[in-house]
């Protein structure tokens, strides 16, 4: 009962964020237009900014924290027309028991990703039922949370009248290839040239405060200007090893701190971004898609640093994908078993559920086409068996992709380590996402035991090479890199760079060469066809060897 009435809770706020009006009360400071917008009961500070198509830190508030009451003012700034028909493309639905974050994503044309996009409470929390989500379609939030409570029969409608624009649960279709890319000059002899777009927000610095009020803050504050500093700082880095090297570049930096699709294409004319050799965009996914659009138009290849999604490669043959998909993943992953001396046969750790059909499809898929990994796909509803059957093949990995919600997938990991104790012979349990971050009370010693393996998000400090780069970064900038930005900065900046002054434009007919001195990790991009981009199918595993994680197969 503690559970029913908690969700029960949940939804005014839900309710509140999807009913949020847009203001007509405008008024001008400091020579900019804001909205006016007056706190309503169960409003925040995400949901109104989400309303008005801004980001939480671009709201100016009477108390300048963010923490809010009703009856609050808050000044949003003033985006015209845009704001209103964006809020209109999306609308909320109430989640049903038994739906999935996959089936969610199939009815509404949409991908996980997406949703994640979208509602980034269900990615920190997992999705539940009674859970009010924001998904694609210009539906009216009220009625579908009605209509999806009713049963099928009495949502029916008279045939005269127009279903409502995205009801009808839209399929994704992949893109045809496009004719194969025309491959121009170079822009000027012995130089390369470079553009970078990214959303600096520079002309926000001064509005950035270091009093010891705002100090104390950190954390609470957002400033934009911070959020992919450390991409910038990459590619900086990499630049100077450049230097050295004698390479020649000409970097063209654009700043893209507008969240609209026209602010890409005027940064792109504004900035003579056509006239580079190559076109780096650290952008969201709408605007970057504009912006290979533009590049496709313009024939300049375009570089996307840190996007999953292989659908941006397809129709676009100017389009480099940095960032290894769950394919690619999957096919380091068998490369890595079939090269292994013991030859582990692999098993699957699954339910069945909706949650994990893409995973098990693309497993399905990449099993066949490698044909040299044994492989067995193991039910968890039989988990007592799992020590067992292990047993029987020494040496084996054992790939989990059980994924219900967050709080089952906790349950199952701890229990899962406890099967893996109870065998002696060597196990290796791998996961395509990194438990030691999003589970942070899992036993180290069992995992340790399991010799757990996955794609490390982070900067591997035991090899020397990576060791000299974050050195070099510290030294440079006085702060520690985080995560993979400053590194995935320097290594496009040099990798790209590089290519083309040692190999010319031949460089897009075959962009595959030994690591450069001075990358942090290696690249290895594939074509499908000549009329799609080309796409990363590098993705680095390591594991756990006493307590620290090494690479999986040797240095990289």
């Amino acid at each position: 009962m503690k559970k029913l009435t908690i969700l029960i809770m949940l939804l005014p706020v839900f309710g509140a964020m999807a009913q949020i009006a847009i203001s007509d009360q405008v008024q001008t400071l400091n020579g900019k237009k804001y909205y006016v917008h007056i706190v309503g009961e169960g409003q925040t500070v995400y949901s109104i900014s989400r309303a008005y198509g801004v980001k939480d830190y671009e709201a100016v508030l009477k108390t300048d924290i963010h923490h809010i009451s009703v009856g609050d003012t808050i000044w949003l700034p003033y985006k015209g027309q845009t704001v209103v028909e964006e809020a209109k493309s999306y609308h909320y639905v109430k989640v049903e028991p038994g739906q999935t974050l996959y089936s969610l994503s199939k009815a509404y044309g949409m991908t996980v990703e997406d949703i994640y996009e979208l509602n980034p409470d269900v990615k920190a929390n997992g999705l539940k039922a009674g859970q009010m989500v924001k998904v694609a379609g210009a539906g009216d939030s009220k009625t579908d949370t009605k209509s999806e409570s009713k049963p099928a029969a009495t949502q029916q409608k008279p045939a005269t009248q127009p279903a409502k624009q995205g009801r009808t649960p839209a399929q994704y279709t992949p893109k045809p290839p496009a004719a194969p890319a025309v491959i121009r000059p170079l822009t000027e002899a012995g130089k390369v040239h470079v553009s970078v777009m990214m959303p600096l927000h520079l002309a926000d610095l001064d509005k950035i405060s270091t009093t010891k009020f705002d100090l104390d803050q950190r954390g609470k504050k957002n400033y934009g200007a911070f959020e992919y500093i450390q991409f910038y700082e990459g590619i900086l880095m990499g630049l100077e090893r450049l230097e050295r090297t004698g390479c020649k570049v000409v970097l063209n930096v654009v700043d893209v701190s507008g969240t609209t699709t026209q602010d890409v294409t005027t940064a792109f004319n504004t900035h003579r971004v056509a006239e580079s050799d190559i076109l780096i965009a650290l952008l969201p996914r709408q605007q970057f898609e504009q912006a290979a659009n533009l590049a496709q138009q313009n024939q300049l290849f375009i570089v996307n640093p840190l996007s999953e999604r292989s659908e941006i490669v397809e129709g676009n043959p100017y389009v480099f994908k940095c960032m290894p998909s769950m394919e690619g993943q999957v096919k380091c992953l068998l490369r890595m078993i079939e090269h292994s001396p013991a030859k582990p046969h692999l098993y699957i750790v699954h339910t069945g559920s909706r949650n994990e059909a893409r995973m098990r499809e693309v497993l399905e898929k990449e099993l066949k086409a490698n044909g040299k990994v044994e492989y067995t796909f193991f039910d968890w509803s039989a988990n007592s068996k799992l020590p067992a059957t292990l047993k029987k093949t020494p040496n084996c990995v054992v790939l989990n992709i059980y994924d219900q919600n967050k709080d089952k997938n906790h349950i199952q990991i701890s229990t899962l380590l406890n099967r893996l104790i109870m065998v002696k012979t060597g196990v290796t349990l791998v996961s395509m996402e990194n438990y030691l971050n999003k589970f942070s009370d899992l036993d180290f010693m069992q995992l340790d035991h399991a010799h757990y393996t996955t794609i490390y998000t982070e900067i591997d400090f035991s090899d020397p090479d990576k060791k000299a780069f974050a050195d070099l970064y510290r030294a440079e900038f006085k702060t520690e890199p985080q995560g993979l930005y400053a590194a995935s900065g320097n290594d496009l900046m040099i990798y790209f760079a590089s290519g083309l002054s040692q190999r010319g434009t031949e460089f897009f007919k075959n962009p595959v060469m030994s690591k450069p001195a001075g990358m942090v990790y290696g690249l290895n991009f594939k074509q499908s066809d000549p009329g799609h981009g080309f796409e990363n199918e590098t993705a680095h595993f390591y594991k756990l060897s006493n307590y620290h994680f090494v690479p999986a197969q040797g240095r990289r």
